[in-house]
């Protein structure tokens, strides 16, 4: 432990309990903080306009929670819905009241392309720029047979920048979120060949 502190490295016996990052531990300190802080905030003083996502261990989570909410509330099987992703205009401090229906969500960066918010739409990062922040996302539960493609790039969302993991029982990256339907203007494989991605942090 005292070896990873003198390299500003997580100690491996946090690793073990802790949530996927590969921040240096100058960094994880204040994010861990954070995340404890965020938590406190929602049990004292209620529900957020929109959660910070990177704050949970295990996002998948959240949003199943957020999904089975609509459900009860509306008495329709889970396994007959699915999330819309809308990208709204701006950031968590200019979202002041929660959706009628599903989840606002924030915190995230866009990895491999920018996000054109005059023009709605994903765009080539600008120089030197590899990873930017991510405006809010609104998570709309919507019928299953609702098609989500068109327009739009299905973006990976990862918890981390490496792209790769344990397979999970969903066959998919322990690393792996979910899919994000992002509006696209042009060919979506575009993103696909660039590499393009949501993630939960940074790497510093």
């Amino acid at each position: 432990m005292a070896r990873a502190f003198n390299d500003d490295k997580v100690p491996p016996a946090w690793e073990g309990v802790g949530y996927p990052s590969l921040k240096p531990l100058s960094s994880w300190i204040p994010d861990m903080l954070l995340r404890v802080e965020f938590i406190a905030k929602w049990l004292y003083e209620g529900a957020p306009a929109t959660f910070w996502l990177p704050a949970f261990f295990f996002p998948q989570g959240f949003m199943t929670a957020a999904m089975q909410s609509y459900a009860r509330k509306t008495a329709t099987a889970i396994d007959t819905l699915q999330f819309r992703s809308h990208v709204c205009e701006g950031f968590a401090d200019s979202v002041t009241e929660p959706p009628a229906d599903g989840v606002h969500i924030h915190g995230l960066f866009l990895e491999g392309c920018a996000w054109s918010a005059s023009r709605a739409t994903l765009e080539d990062s600008a120089p030197k720029v590899p990873i930017a922040e991510f405006p809010v996302i609104w998570l709309q539960p919507v019928d299953i047979a609702e098609n989500l493609h068109a327009g739009c790039f299905e973006c990976p969302l990862y918890k981390t920048s490496v792209r790769k993991g344990e397979l999970s029982t969903t066959g998919h990256s322990t690393n792996f979120v979910c899919f994000a339907h992002v509006p696209t203007e042009g060919d979506a494989n575009h993103w696909l060949r660039r590499g393009a991605a949501l993630l939960c942090m940074t790497d510093n």
